[in-house]
């Protein structure tokens, strides 16, 4: 049987979001957005049972038809991966032509056999409701109102969004389904014989269309075994693996058709006509006891009958992928507990034909099969691919490991209302990379980063943007290169002073004078004093020598009295600042200053010093201090401050003055928050981290939380900690696994956007960035020594894989 793809569709025009057909019906079309896959528990899927079972009641009369579409693609580097960074390119050509499913979801409301539409349409098509007879305008509204009413459910849905088609969308969506989706605008003949041909591709329909084909029991989720065995249990729904799981082109149509009270008076005589003849057979009598208790069921449970069609269309252009999913769906049909019918020749074009959007009347009631609502809701699928964001970090979906974008600055606060994050993960976790992935692509986004280490996590990314990065690995006698007196000539605002103060207090290190208040009011006082009388030079050790050199006559000028500022224990404790001092090297200028100004990623390694508290809480004050001149000073900018190993440096404290580090980033936490910044920490478990206000303070302010695979131990305690009480979270969280073995190695991050938000993203890196993220061992070393030899890490990693790649030809010769 072969027809023109025309004729596939008798359709009258589009009007609005609306199909007009020449038989007399009306669709209103909607693309209708589905949760993420793995995303939804069980009180989830119950919950979207329920509100489409309530939604779909409200269409008493018509057809509502959802269809799903997945389209095989190959992934276009260039449409997602942008610049030209040794990283970008070497991940554009590694991602190219990876293929991934497309998928989108429709869902259509039809109303049928309004006699006077044809006519109606020809005499006005832009106002043909006003031209109808009033027995159809009646119809039309009753209808429009319904499936209002069951759009603004559906809306409300948790992860489901919907809106009315466009008028070309809906032309364009058509057309492309009658031709096969192929890539052109070609037409296509369609032809229906023991396969469906449309162009040069060909596929197969499975269908479900009669009630005997039906498990014993339908069920509204079943565990999810998509995935690898983990420690939590996810679940879909029945047919769920003929969606994202099926690797071909295919569409899943879906009809019901609703005929008010009419269905429950067929069963109502179909249990009559059994019961009459029940004690002849055996058969008749259990086949009416069946009937008679689903008869009460539904009169019981208020449900709603129906007559319902589902199909899956495979199309495909290479006939070993055709041939591979075809078993793959006998499979899945079957161990669901289905029974399928593959349609040919006329069957084939009938269930062709009542597939087309606006044109499910055409489908042959023998094609359709009474049942309950709530049963036939059981077969729809529920999740979709993962989406990507306009902008943001790259990762991999966790179902193609195709790159997919989330934005975790999210500047319109759509999901969270700030971007402080907090890193998890055990050793060897992969917290690094996790990392590294997402400073290296902030760096390409021209952020403004910096990282305070105890080790060298990030020293050879360092090495990759040698002009964007300082890589400051302080050893406690050259110098910060950090001057937090500097100004750029103008006066310093109340909160510079205020930042002055406490650095000074640390230097002078005596918690009495941190505590006194009147000691900390003249501080302030001689603080603004000293940029009021110099204009130029700012650093500490000028105003140790303007302090000095004023004397005692800062009493008289600044109306205090000795007791309220000891100069003397001034200048003899901050002394060791000074040339000469212990510390002079923390002030002492250096070239670096000029440098810090105009890089983009800076890197404090302070592993050397961190048997020196003090040293180190004094550099975290200063650091705080360039925090806000690098990336609070500028709101056009986003900048962040990353920890990396914290719970090595949080329980660093000052013994002097009792200031520890716990502190200092609770309150960087808190006010990054209210600012374009963010800042960031690294631990290994929440567990590390003290029970305190601080701690308690720090995930308060905490938008942003990776998990990376670990016991369940560090997963009840982020739990925990973070007041988890979202059971998908949860369930998300726990599933997660790293596979290196296989053919494309990826680790596995549960990313979470506070209570709003969470899913599952994969890393699989091209070899390029893999050898870049080295962060220790042998392929390390060896990288470096090739790097102290061209002065290149581009070099280098090329040079390594050329190693690399002789030694894998000797070995595979021998």
């Amino acid at each position: 049987m072969k027809i023109a793809a025309a004729q596939a569709y008798c359709i009258l025009d589009t009007v609005g979001s609306a199909i007009l057909t020449k038989s007399g019906d009306i669709s209103v079309v909607y693309l209708m957005e589905l949760p993420e896959a793995y995303s939804l528990d069980t009180a989830d899927l119950e919950q979207r049972h329920n509100e489409f079972f309530r939604a779909f009641q409200y269409v008493r009369n018509g057809f509502i038809h959802k269809q799903d579409i997945f389209l095989r693609r190959k992934f276009k580097s260039d449409y997602v991966i942008e610049g030209d960074t040794y990283i970008q390119k070497a991940e554009r050509r590694y991602f190219e032509g990876r293929e991934y499913l497309h998928h989108f979801c429709i869902l259509s409301f039809t109303l049928s056999s309004l006699s006077s539409l044809e006519k109606a349409y020809q005499a006005n098509p832009l106002d043909y409701r006003e031209k109808l007879t009033k027995a159809d305008k009646d119809r039309l509204s009753e209808f429009l109102e319904a499936v209002e009413s069951a759009v603004s459910i559906i809306r409300n849905i948790r992860g489901t969004q919907i809106r009315p088609l466009s008028v070309a969308e809906i032309k364009q969506h058509v057309f492309r389904f009658v031709n096969g989706f192929h890539d052109d605008e070609g037409l296509r003949d369609i032809q229906c014989a023991d396969m469906i041909r449309i162009g040069h591709k060909k596929g197969v329909f499975f269908s479900v269309c009669d009630e005997r084909y039906l498990p014993d029991r339908m069920k509204t989720y079943v565990t999810d075994s998509t995935l690898q065995e983990a420690n939590s249990s996810l679940y879909m729904s029945m047919l769920e693996r003929l969606g994202v799981h099926l690797p071909c082109s295919h569409v899943i149509n879906q009809i019901w058709r609703f005929a008010g009270s009419s269905y429950r008076d067929e069963l109502s005589e179909r249990v009559r006509l059994f019961g009459r003849y029940r004690e002849f057979d055996k058969a008749i009598k259990s086949r009416y006891e069946g009937l008679a208790n689903y008869e009460q069921e539904i009169i019981n449970e208020e449900n709603v009958l129906c007559k319902t069609h589902f199909n899956i269309m495979l199309l495909e252009d290479e006939d070993a992928v055709l041939d591979r999913c075809i078993e793959q769906v006998k499979m899945i049909f079957t161990n669901a507990g289905f029974k399928y019918y593959i349609p040919s020749y006329e069957g084939l074009y009938n269930i062709f034909i009542g597939s087309v959007l606006g044109r499910e009347n055409c489908l042959d009631d023998d094609f359709m099969f009474l049942s309950d609502l709530h049963s036939s809701l059981c077969m729809a699928i529920n999740y979709t691919t993962f989406r990507s964001d306009k902008e943001g970090i790259l990762f991999n979906d966790r179902l193609f490991q195709a790159p997919v974008r989330k934005d975790i600055w999210d500047a319109s606060k759509k999901r969270i209302p700030a971007r402080n994050m907090i890193v998890a993960a055990s050793t060897g976790g992969g917290k690094s990379v996790v990392s590294l992935n997402i400073i290296q692509q902030c760096i390409e986004q021209n952020y403004k980063l910096i990282v305070v280490e105890f080790g060298k996590s990030f020293y050879q990314l360092s090495q990759l943007y040698k002009d964007k990065s300082l890589h400051i690995d302080y050893d406690g006698t050259s110098p910060l290169g950090i001057n937090p007196f500097y100004t750029g000539g103008v006066q310093p605002d109340n909160e510079k002073i205020k930042t002055l103060v406490n650095l000074v207090l640390k230097f002078w290190r005596t918690k009495s004078i941190m505590e006194d208040t009147k000691q900390v009011v003249s501080l302030t006082k001689i603080i603004r004093q000293y940029y009021e009388d110099k204009t130029d030079g700012h650093s500490f050790p000028d105003f140790y020598d303007y302090v000095r050199q004023q004397g005692h006559s800062l009493y008289d000028r600044l109306n205090i009295l000795p007791e309220y500022f000891d100069i003397d224990s001034f200048l003899h404790v901050c002394s060791e600042f000074m040339p000469g001092g212990f510390y002079e090297n923390v002030c002492r200028h250096s070239p670096l200053e000029n440098d810090m100004q105009n890089r983009d990623f800076i890197v404090f390694e302070l592993t050397k010093i961190k048997k020196d508290p003090f040293l180190i809480s004094v550099i975290m004050t200063i650091l705080f201090d360039t925090i806000e001149n690098k990336i609070l000073s500028d709101r056009s900018v986003r900048g962040m401050l990353i920890f990396d190993e914290y719970a090595e440096s949080q329980s660093i404290k000052d013994t002097f003055s009792g200031a520890d580090i716990h502190s200092t980033v609770a309150f960087c936490y808190q006010k990054l928050r209210k600012e374009n910044g963010a800042v960031g920490t690294i631990v290994q478990s929440m567990a590390q981290l003290p029970d305190n206000e601080y701690t308690k303070g720090i995930i308060a302010n905490t938008q942003l939380l990776y998990v990376l695979p670990a016991n369940e131990v560090v997963y009840d305690q982020t739990i925990e900690a973070f007041h988890i009480k979202n059971r998908s979270h949860i369930n998300l969280m726990k599933s997660i696994r790293n596979d290196f073995t296989g053919t494309r190695p990826y680790s596995e991050i549960f990313l979470r956007f506070m209570d709003n938000y969470a899913t599952v993203v994969r890393l699989e890196l091209s070899p390029e960035k893999l050898l870049a993220f080295q962060t220790d061992g042998e392929k390390w070393n060896r990288l470096q020594e090739i790097y102290r030899e061209v002065g290149s890490l581009e070099t280098a990693i090329e040079q390594y894989k050329q190693l690399k790649h002789k030694d894998y030809e000797t070995d595979f010769s021998m």
